[in-house]
């Protein structure tokens, strides 16, 4: 079994994304009743936790996305400082990335359906529109403009949500770091003409983007391709590009229309706000599948990488929290922001009462989804061949719950016993036998003959 490493109220599990700057983990953190949470840790590398500015430029990110509330933006818990690291903890999404999507689209030379891509993008121009027109707790208008609508930065979940995240070059007016005129930050290809150009950004700039977005999701390239950088930084300022319908023919013009109005160089014909464009896309949604729901998306999603979901699963089923979890949880440096009724504050590193300190034995009961009863191994006088039999069964839920007070539960709501008897006959012979300990190399040798 892998050991999770803590930082803070969370325990890492397995990491999920890896770049130049940050590292995100699936991680683990339980509610005030002792419930597992799951979450999302962008971890700041080492080499950049020196860097003032970058690291004011990530508390200006959780600071933007904390403000806005909308079920298509990843929340933001807390940006919290830590045993000399810093990190961001989010909500986890527990899916995959529209560019891991769009790489197996075109790994298997198919394109992504047309119906799934119009309500991808109907979610993240709601997404961005919510966007736009936050503001703050005083009620002052942020004028966020996101600048990062990307692949990588809208996420698909298994159960069909569709979520925009990254705010990390964002720019809103609560921003310290201020980028000026003329300095490009950005995915190049998904920027819009004058997001390229270094002149000054408005929200429309993340319309233009999202329309290349669903120009890739339609087609399974992107408008605009360049050997280098610079080639494409001009490819981008000139706004041209293959119709889609010249690439896929069957995609419906409605939505082609729609594409080609977010992709328009000129502001003036390109969609004035973000809420017009899914309207409009779910408006041809209706049309092209009337019964459309998210449970369509999910679906497709799953079985899209169901092998993968199932190692994932594997993968968690290895790693269990640290023996010893320690008290200190790091210092929140958005906290003012969030106020002092913010999610994070109801977290806690125990499967307990925020601010307890949990025994050794409650210690180990934290390592799973589920808390199986174990017997106390730090008592000198513990016994093992006296103690009761214990089955632990793989499956979870509220049998192994309701087993916590008795290990019985286990053994009678999800086993039958081999002789064909059903669930619920407890073997008082098995569990009054002498416990045997047996030597697991030399039982693998028996099972393989």
């Amino acid at each position: 079994m892998r050991r999770a490493q803590q930082l803070g109220r969370y325990h890492l599990f397995d990491r999920i994304a890896f770049g130049g700057m940050a590292e995100i983990f699936r991680a683990k953190t339980f509610d005030v009743d002792g419930n597992p949470h799951w979450v999302a840790v962008k971890r700041v590398l080492a080499h950049l936790v020196e860097d003032e500015d970058f690291i004011e430029m990530l508390v200006d990110e959780a600071k933007i996305a904390s403000q806005v509330k909308h079920p298509n933006i990843a929340r933001v818990y807390e940006f919290t400082q830590a045993h000399g690291e810093y990190f961001i903890a989010m909500e986890h999404v527990d899916g995959k990335d529209l560019r891991t999507m769009l790489e197996l689209c075109r790994d298997a030379d198919i394109n992504l359906p047309a119906h799934h891509a119009a309500y991808i993008s109907a979610e993240v121009a709601s997404a961005l529109h919510a966007a736009h027109c936050a503001v703050d707790q005083s009620g002052r208008a942020l004028h966020i403009v996101h600048r990062d609508v990307s692949p990588s930065n809208i996420l698909c979940a298994y159960a069909g949500e569709v979520k925009l995240c990254d705010f990390g070059i964002a720019k809103a007016s609560l921003s310290r770091v201020q980028t000026k005129t003329g300095v490009i930050k950005g995915k190049v290809k998904y920027m819009s003409p004058e997001q390229a150009l270094g002149h000054r950004v408005d929200h429309r700039s993340d319309i233009f983007s999202l329309g290349v977005c669903m120009y890739e999701m339609l087609t399974s390239r992107p408008p605009f391709g360049a050997a280098n950088e610079l080639d494409m930084l001009l490819k981008v300022r000139d706004a041209k590009y293959k119709p889609v319908r010249k690439l896929v023919p069957d995609v419906p013009p409605e939505l082609e229309a729609i594409c080609d109005r977010c992709l328009s160089k000129k502001l003036s014909r390109r969609y004035q706000s973000a809420s017009e464009v899914a309207d409009d896309l779910r408006a041809v949604l209706q049309k092209m599948r009337p019964n459309y729901s998210r449970t369509q998306l999910g679906r497709y999603v799953r079985q899209q990488f169901a092998d993968e979901i199932e190692r994932e699963l594997r993968r968690l089923e290895e790693c269990v929290l640290a023996e010893v979890v320690h008290s200190d949880v790091g210092d929140n440096l958005i906290a003012p922001v969030l106020g002092p009724e913010a999610e994070y504050s109801q977290f806690s590193p125990y499967p307990s009462q925020v601010g307890t300190e949990p025994d050794a034995k409650s210690q180990r009961l934290a390592h799973g989804a589920d808390y199986l009863p174990v017997p106390d191994l730090d008592a000198d006088e513990f016994d093992i061949h006296a103690a009761d039999t214990l089955i632990l069964g793989k499956g979870r839920g509220s049998a192994h719950k309701a087993a916590a007070n008795d290990p019985r539960a286990l053994a009678t709501t999800e086993y039958a016993d081999r002789d064909g008897s059903e669930p619920g006959d407890y073997d008082e012979a098995l569990h009054s036998a002498p416990t045997m300990v047996i030597d697991p190399l030399s039982s693998r040798k028996k099972n393989s003959h």
